[in-house]
Order: C-alpha cells, then structure tokens, then sequence
C-alpha cells in the first residue's frame, strides 16, 4: 500500500467531508465495499439496528462503494429507521479515498469473500481499528485484540466487538496505534526493501556455491 498518501491528507478535505456529512461528535464507522450480496451488507445493516437498541451514544456508519444492490439496501435502511446512522456514500474516486479514511474512528467489514486485504490495511494505514468477520482474506491482516478483531459471521459477536470500540475510547485508542504500526509494515518503500534484501542474499549465496 502506499502509507505515505494516507499520512498527508489535508486536514481542510477532511473537515469538508465532515461538513458535507453532517457529521457531529459522533463516532464514525467507516466501510468500503461493492453493494453486492457477496459483500453481506446486510449483516452490518442489522447489526447497527442491534447496536442502535444497545447504546445511546451517537454513531454513524459510512458506506463508501457503489453496486447493483444499492436502491435495494437503501430501501431496507429506510424501513428500519436507520437513515441517521447508516449513510450510502456511493463510489468516491480513487485519490480522496484516503480523506474518507481519515473522517473515521474504525473500520468495519462484513464480507467472507475476500482473497486481500487490501481496503483493511489501508484502513489501518489511516489509523483505523478494524472490525471484520473472520475470512481468508483478512486473517494474516486482522490480529484480533491487537489491531482490532475478527469474529465469526454471528452478528451478536460482531456487534459486541463494534460496541467495545464504540464505548471504550481508550481501547480504541490502542488498536488504532497498533493498526497504523502493523500498515506501516506493508507499505511501498518497505516492500521494495524487502525484494532487494531478499535479492541480495540469493546472489550472494550463488556466488558462494560457484
């Protein structure tokens, strides 16, 4: 990932976002995906209307993405009463992503389709403890309790974890710094290092077997 472009967003393009938002003081939940079945935006519907009868602390969740279930969740939204804390962003260009990144206090992440977890680290590169449902795709990325946690597809243990962060801003606090540690590692100059490193001790065993 590139790390660097998530630590020099402009704070201006971030208080605009909020603006544009109507984001308050409550905690913000972000989440990136295609609004496909796949991606089980459901699951995370129902677990904020579950969060909403367990808290009075305010919260929104920001749904950044586009897809073909988009009216259809709209709609379910609308139904459950859920328009102040679920917000449909719609697709962002790929240059602001980072800003969208930064308006959040944790990521959250519902799909067991994943095969990268590419949208966790660079949530995580934003400083942002992840929620997620335990999936091949993120178990290498999500270390659970240390840069937030991963939890089996049962909407009552993934709200629990959503509530913990939502409560304790200390905890999250300390999952956010361990996140931004662990992304830290899978940045673009990190890597490069890594291949030459790896590079240079081949050769220098090739040679010595010569």
């Amino acid at each position: 990932i590139e790390f660097d472009r998530f630590q020099q967003v402009d704070s201006k393009q971030v208080e605009d976002l909020r603006k544009q938002q109507n984001i308050g003081d409550e905690t913000v939940f972000v989440s990136v995906s295609r609004l496909s079945n796949e991606k089980n935006i459901d699951f995370m519907i129902d677990a904020m209307a579950q969060l909403k009868e367990q808290t009075d602390k305010a919260f929104r969740l920001l749904i950044v993405g586009d897809g073909h279930q988009r009216r259809r969740l709209q709609g379910r939204i609308d139904d459950m009463n859920l328009q102040q804390h679920i917000t449909l962003v719609g697709a962002v260009p790929p240059e602001q992503m980072a800003a969208w990144y930064r308006l959040g206090d944790a990521f959250l992440f519902a799909s067991q389709s994943e095969t990268q977890g590419m949208v966790i680290l660079e949530a995580m590169a934003a400083g942002l403890p992840v929620v997620a449902v335990r999936s091949s795709g993120i178990d290498d990325v999500v270390e659970d309790g240390h840069n937030g946690y991963k939890t089996p597809a049962k909407q009552s243990l993934w709200c629990e974890r959503v509530k913990q962060i939502l409560d304790d801003t200390d905890l999250r606090q300390s999952l956010s710094d361990n996140a931004l540690a662990f992304a830290r590692d899978y940045s673009v100059e990190k890597f490069s290092k890594d291949v030459r490193l790896i590079y240079a001790e081949t050769l220098a065993r090739y040679h010595q077997t010569k």
